[in-house]
């Protein structure tokens, strides 16, 4: 993560945290709408860093589409990114703001990828698990990956468990190479 992202990242949370910590979940929905629209909007943002817009343009640009939809703190801060030529750096500045906001509500964020779809069963097993490991409750995603071959993989931080065939495959590859040579 870029030092500008952390910084800005921790900036914003600082503020809500110490002004507004009630709208701290609005705003990580508000801020995670917006990189949906970011990313599906590309033109949007070469507009937003266009040199030859005007600061006064974007910032009546800004407030004429998301005024009213956001929450000021988001609104000035999607202002002030504007202003200081930092749009792009948005979506760092997102996942910075989520790691604190998981920190400070105790959130873990899982991801389990296997090659066929997990039962209902499973994925709460999976997710009771994880919380008693890491003593968080968990906001799990789980996706499916045919290249998985089979098993899963759990990814928790910077921590994966790598139960799949497709890792035993390689590392039996990787034996029977170094057997060889």
């Amino acid at each position: 993560m870029a030092a500008v992202e952390k910084t800005y990242g921790d900036a914003l949370f600082s503020l809500f945290l110490e002004e507004d910590s009630d709208a701290l979940e609005n705003a990580l929905d508000s801020m995670k709408k917006l990189s949906e629209i970011f990313a599906a909007e590309p033109d949007f943002i070469k507009l937003i860093k266009a040199p030859t817009v005007s600061g006064e343009e974007k910032e009546a640009m800004i407030r004429e589409i998301f005024g009213g939809r956001l929450h000021r703190f988001v609104l000035n801060f999607l202002l002030v990114l504007a202003g200081a030529g930092r749009i792009d750096s948005f979506d760092g500045i997102l996942k910075r703001f989520t790691e604190l906001y998981n920190d400070y509500k105790n959130i873990a964020d899982v991801t389990v990828v296997s090659a066929m779809p997990l039962s209902d069963g499973m994925t709460e097993k999976i997710r009771a698990k994880m919380a008693e490991v890491t003593g968080k409750t968990v906001n799990m995603t789980v996706k499916t990956d045919p290249e998985v071959i089979g098993g899963i993989v759990i990814s928790c931080g910077n921590t994966t468990i790598d139960g799949s065939v497709k890792a035993r495959l390689e590392r039996l590859r990787r034996d029977i190479a170094s057997t060889i040579a």
